[in-house]
């Protein structure tokens, strides 16, 4: 029989049914794939328009590598197999480098890094152009000591997008988003959510930072429009400014202690903003350092004011240094609404006279804004050349704004409307308040056309429907719920090797005294029982004693950490002898818990597996009386926790199923290119009937077994 022509004529025939269990063959556009070396080998072979699918549960402890090309309109995609459904953790990381790529689905939680990026848009020499990561959450990605810094999301590169995107309770030093590098780049930051950024105890702890202080006379040209901000109060700066003409629109900022800070450069556009504080401690507006900067449309509410008025025009250095505090000129600080604020709406020449900031604010404009917050003056502060105009305020008077450019009015021109935002009233004080001579804006806070004259602060009173308003969390971030309980998040069993304690290959007696580990049962131990040392005194050489021994297999080849749960009752029984390597003496002690509570110690040695092909031979000594020893489990990457290793223990080792035929207790289309392989082979393993030939029928049987699965 022509095997060759049988596979090829039946494959083809095939491939509708395992395109349908979301498999891929060599035939489709779609790389299903279950472990990094898959990842690596699909994108060997993947390109414009082509999907890698990431098989939904835990990755541990992967570093992927993203990199390959798309084209316009044709993305090279990277995705989970549901939206949410991959959850990386451990020490895992993503890098994205080339052209067009996209990646999407992805859930970041619970693991750590010890420096660099979680995700970032480089690899290796190779940076990422018009490339997207999209639909994708970082959540409580947090190392055991907080000053540990790195980067959650990093933007090097051209053109690069980071949206719909969920970002919670990042609690060390470093950046949520930052972006790095070539200029302009002209990055997205859109429709994302950051969520409770706790106060971190010095700098370095802002949500988005673009730039730094040394390219501070370079333009980005960054735009970050339409993102929910909640409780991020990492540092003064939950945005940092730090590069040139760059864009910050439309984002709502809720209950934060902080401000959104122009700290370094030129022409930023703050446009279209809600701030509110719902009166919360130190929560901000918007702090002005530098030239050429606009902020206009905004709208503040109920803020503290925590530098002393909810915007801040920064008194400047002479000669200021890239790091410092560039003077203030050619701004304009237009229609922004302020109501039931706790400071005064301006601040200006804030640090006048500190830190040899000497320089005032001059050739500011501040126009056309509405101010209703009974109790605090407009402005306070002194210097600076500024005009004034147009200005519409309803409180306890102008304090150092000139009555020329500010009218005091004796009621209040707000009004409440249904959605909760404080609008002018029609027909009051803020009616076509502002002269077209001076106006600035052509759209309001709500994307509707301002007339001319137009209309005090950041609404225009208008009939038309409204295109923009306050985010909330149904307006961004992540499409699935992340409300849905993932289960416990541990380490991938598939990555490790476990082994039950009481179930040694063989116990040995070096000394031929009797005195030799023996099996207790016991209904706490992970597998009903546990080895346990004999009554004796303590052995004080490795080797002299009783010897369990263990005959390991590894799923892959690799570096292993060791991991053993254990315990003792006293001083005098919390020790045993473990090796320092594969097939030797165990000279080693390890010390266990005294208090009878089983606790996992991690050994300090690595181990090498050159060739998971063979068992590797792992000897355990007695030490001390009356130690138990429950499991051993072998795991690779950075070490795991007791939560971590109990998780795994309770997983225990997956069960291979009879479709899985490359080892990765999946039943996908690469068990199909195995299976393949072995009948064009001659190989009996392909015989699925049992009859012991090959017949076109044992593909047609095989292929229905992939359709069934794994359990």
């Amino acid at each position: 029989m022509n095997h060759g022509a049988a596979i090829r004529s039946l494959a083809a025939a095939t491939v509708p049914m395992l395109v349908g269990l979301g498999s891929t063959s060599a035939f489709a556009e779609d790389f299903v794939v279950s472990n990094l070396s898959q990842i690596n080998s699909a994108l060997d072979d993947a390109g414009p328009g082509d999907t890698i699918i990431m098989t939904d549960g835990v990755w541990t402890n992967q570093a992927i590598k993203f990199q390959g090309n798309g084209a316009a309109g044709q993305p090279l995609t990277l995705r989970a197999e549901t939206p949410g459904g991959v959850i990386l953790n451990g020490s895992s990381r993503l890098e994205i480098g080339g052209a067009f790529l996209v990646v999407e689905g992805l859930r970041f939680e619970g693991g750590s890094l010890d420096s660099g990026h979680v995700i970032r848009f480089s690899s290796g020499d190779v940076e990422s152009t018009d490339s997207v990561l999209r639909d994708t959450a970082i959540i409580d990605y947090n190392p055991a000591d907080r000053n540990t810094r790195y980067f959650w999301v990093s933007l090097f590169g051209l053109r690069n997008t980071v949206e719909n995107c969920y970002f919670e309770n990042q609690d060390h030093s470093g950046v949520t988003v930052c972006v790095w590098g070539d200029w302009p780049n002209n990055h997205v930051i859109r429709n994302n959510h950051f969520v409770d950024r706790p106060e971190g105890p010095e700098n370095g702890w802002e949500t988005i930072r673009v730039g730094t202080s040394e390219v501070i006379e370079l333009s980005s040209q960054t735009l970050v429009e339409s993102n929910l901000f909640e409780r991020t109060d990492g540092e003064i700066e939950v945005i940092s400014n730090k590069s040139g003409d760059n864009v910050y629109r439309w984002n709502t900022f809720r209950e934060m202690a902080a401000t959104l800070t122009l700290r370094h450069s030129y022409g930023a556009t703050v446009e279209g903003n809600f701030f509110l504080g719902e009166n919360v401690s130190r929560s901000g507006g918007v702090r002005v350092i530098g030239p050429g900067h606009r902020v206009y449309n905004n709208y503040f509410e109920r803020l503290e004011g925590r530098t002393g008025g909810i915007i801040a025009l920064e008194a400047g250095e002479p000669n200021a240094p890239d790091s410092g505090y560039q003077p203030v000129t050619d701004a304009i600080i237009a229609h922004n609404t302020f109501v039931d604020c706790e400071e005064p709406a301006f601040i200006i020449s804030r640090s006048l006279g500190s830190d040899g900031r000497t320089i005032p604010p001059t050739d500011v404009m501040i126009v056309g804004n509405l101010i209703s917050t009974p109790g605090e003056v407009v402005a306070t502060g002194t210097g600076g050349v500024i005009d004034w105009a147009d200005n519409i305020a309803f409180g306890s008077g102008r304090g150092t704004a000139p009555s020329s450019g500010v009218t005091v009015v004796a009621s209040d021109p707000m009004f409440s409307s249904t959605d909760g935002f404080q609008r002018p009233a029609n027909g009051g004080p803020a009616d076509n308040a502002v002269s077209p001579t001076v106006a600035i804006a052509t759209f309001d806070i709500e994307g509707q056309t301002r007339s001319s004259p137009s209309d005090a602060g950041a609404d225009e009173i208008s009939a038309a429907a409204a295109l923009r308003g306050p985010l909330t969390a149904a307006d961004v971030g992540v499409s699935w719920d992340l409300t849905v309980d993932p289960g416990p998040i541990g380490p991938d069993a598939t990555l490790g090797a476990f082994i039950e304690a009481e179930e040694p290959s063989a116990i040995l007696d070096p000394d031929s005294d009797g005195v030799v580990f023996f099996v207790r049962e016991d209904s706490i131990a992970s597998g009903g029982a546990v080895l346990r040392s004999p009554d004796a005194s303590r052995t004080n050489i490795g080797g002299d004693e009783t010897v369990a021994v263990y005959d390991v297999e590894f799923p892959s080849a690799g570096v292993y950490r060791v991991y053993y749960k254990a315990r003792g009752f006293s001083g005098s029984s919390d020790s045993f002898f473990r090796p320092t390597g594969f097939g030797v003496v165990p000279t080693e002690i390890e010390t266990t818990s005294s208090n009878g509570v089983f606790n996992w110690e991690e050994g300090p040695q690595q181990f090498t597996v050159p060739d998971p092909s063979v068992s590797y031979e792992l000897r355990i000594g007695r030490r001390e009386e009356d130690v138990e020893i429950d499991a051993i489990i072998f795991f690779p990457g950075a070490s795991l926790t007791q939560s971590d290793l109990d998780l795994l223990l309770a997983a225990g080792p997956p069960e291979p199923c009879g479709p899985d035929l490359n080892g990765d207790f999946r039943a996908d289309a690469f068990d199909m290119m195995v299976y393949l392989a072995l009948y064009e082979a001659g190989d009996l393993a392909a015989d699925t009937s049992g009859n012991g030939a090959l017949e076109t029928t044992d593909i047609v049987r095989y292929v229905l077994r992939l359709e069934a699965g794994c359990d």
